[in-house]
């Protein structure tokens, strides 16, 4: 395909989210080596000083703003009015991350109170996402984090998470040493 570069630079502008390069081969009926050069020139267009970049998150590809200007952009996107996460959010996030294909009663169990709300709200912001129905009674949803979640976190996958048993230890001996010498 000829100007497969700016193709592809209009479809990760234009989309504004990871896009798969099987994806981009079905949808444009090209073979994967064209798409993988366009995107390394593309990467390549835009390492330096340029105020965005390609990035490979998992195994797609996005364009996002340049990390060095995080500064700048997070001014910027915390005097807009856009909503922030509450803490009971940051709770159910955690949870679905740290326990992928988990089911909304499980999340309840573990938080010991309704969370249709908390789940409403992560999936309204792409941070979530139902990867499935579980042949149970009532074929309950179960959940997952997006890319949308791990490119806000500034990781590639899961796996890159701190290790929760460590850091479940840490704060559980913390907080019984904050206890003790009260």
């Amino acid at each position: 395909m000829e100007n497969l570069e700016n193709v592809l630079e209009s479809i990760f502008f234009a989309i504004g989210r990871p896009i798969k390069i099987k994806e981009i081969c079905d949808t444009l009926e090209i073979k994967e080596e064209e798409v993988n050069e366009a995107i390394e020139k593309l990467i390549n267009k835009y390492s330096g000083k340029s105020g965005i970049s390609v990035v490979k998150v998992e195994n797609s590809y996005q364009m996002v703003t340049n990390k060095d200007n995080y500064e700048y952009v997070n001014k910027f996107v915390e005097n807009s009015k856009k909503e922030t996460l509450s803490t009971t959010c940051l709770e159910v996030l955690s949870i679905i991350a740290y326990n992928p294909k988990i089911t909304k009663s499980e999340i309840e169990n573990i938080r010991g109170i309704n969370s249709d709300s908390q789940v409403s709200k992560l999936l309204e912001y792409g941070l979530i996402e139902e990867v499935g129905r579980l042949k149970l009674p009532g074929r309950p949803a179960a959940f997952s984090v997006t890319n949308e979640f791990l490119r806000s976190m500034g990781i590639n996958s899961i796996e890159e998470l701190p290790d929760f048993e460590l850091f479940t230890d840490k704060e559980i001996q913390k907080e019984e040493v904050e206890i003790v010498e009260e």
